[in-house]
């Protein structure tokens, strides 16, 4: 339950500040006077309106100005078809910027107390659940994107489809007791910034938000998966180890198979073989009970067993002497049994 409130928290403070930073980046592409001017020059807008280049760049940043409130009013002197006039004449434009710029204004407001209302409660959120506190905070964070991503779809779909009905509806909501901005043909304020020029601005700043929001979510991502190999390590250091090894086992283990050994007892006579067999059981049986207490004692023993002389085995056949005095003795077991 409190992993489930904590989630929640920071999933609700992380769809504010996605909300926030959404409108900040409408903000920062809004002042973009040359990305404006690139787009002037492709819809070669300058020429149909018989204005320079600069003159529409002015007005752009007369309009910016004006809805961040560095500015007191809209109007700017242009030169049109060789004539000094006012770029914006008519009072539908007057009228139809002042409630743009109230709704930005508005906007402005709502992104701080947003900001605030997100930073409470991604802390409520870490305070709840502060052992999984990252975890929760990756997660939180994708359900919130996965939040915006469908809302960004939806309306990115549909802007794709028809633009203009997309725009309509827009202003619609932002706007629902105006209808000033239905400007006239005549207007510049139209002709400077038609339709076209709104849907590359609606792709430009939805392409900043998703490269900037699916890059926080990689860095959430690799978190978790960091998060998962410390927890895997940190289990795996508190697994019960082993049971202790023997003396034996360990010596065994250090000094490998015994092939040595099983070289020499085939070049051995009958006497010799019986003679390491009966030295390997008696020191097999020493180091299966060591003295305790007796370390020392062990060690040495470890020391002088068939394991360390086989370093002093040499692979060379036996010479004729030993071969007839194994085939002897071999002879006499064999009456023997």
């Amino acid at each position: 339950m409190r992993k489930t409130v904590s989630v929640t928290c920071l999933a609700l403070g992380f769809f504010l500040l996605i909300l926030c930073a959404a409108f900040t980046v409408v903000q920062l592409t809004a002042a973009e006077t040359a990305w404006f001017e690139q787009e002037f020059t492709k819809l070669s807008l300058a020429e149909d309106m018989g204005m320079t280049l600069g003159d529409l760049g002015a007005s752009v940043r007369t309009l910016v100005n004006y809805l961040n409130g560095q500015t007191e009013t809209i109007d700017v002197l242009v030169t049109v078809n060789g004539q000094q006039v006012r770029m914006f004449d008519l009072d539908i434009e007057i009228v139809h910027m002042r409630e743009v710029k109230d709704l930005w204004q508005w906007f402005v407001g709502a992104r701080n107390v947003g900001m605030l209302l997100a930073a409470v409660l991604c802390l409520i959120g870490v305070v709840l659940d502060g052992k999984d506190a990252l975890r929760n905070v990756c997660w939180g964070y994708f359900w919130a994107l996965g939040a915006f991503l469908v809302l960004a779809a939806f309306a990115g779909t549909w802007a794709a489809i028809n633009f203009d009905s997309f725009w309509t509806a827009f202003h619609k909501v932002v706007f629902p007791d105006s209808e000033n901005w239905l400007l006239p043909m005549e207007s510049r304020m139209i002709q400077m910034l038609p339709s076209e020029l709104f849907r590359d601005l609606v792709m430009r700043m939805g392409g900043r938000m998703l490269l900037i929001f699916l890059a926080l979510a990689a860095v959430a991502v690799l978190v978790l998966v960091i998060q998962q190999r410390r927890q895997q390590a940190k289990e795996d250091l508190n697994m019960p180890q082993d049971r202790p090894k023997t003396p034996a086992e360990e010596l065994a283990a250090v000094q490998g198979p015994d092939m040595l050994a099983v070289h020499k007892r085939a070049n051995m006579t009958v006497s010799e073989r019986r003679k390491l067999l009966e030295e390997q059981e008696r020191q097999r049986q020493a180091l299966a009970t060591p003295d305790e207490g007796d370390e020392a004692d062990f060690r040495d023993a470890a020391l002088d067993t068939p394991v360390e002389s086989r370093k002093r085995i040499e692979f060379a056949p036996a010479d004729e002497a030993a071969q007839a005095r194994s085939v002897e003795e071999d002879d006499d077991y064999d009456e023997l049994l």
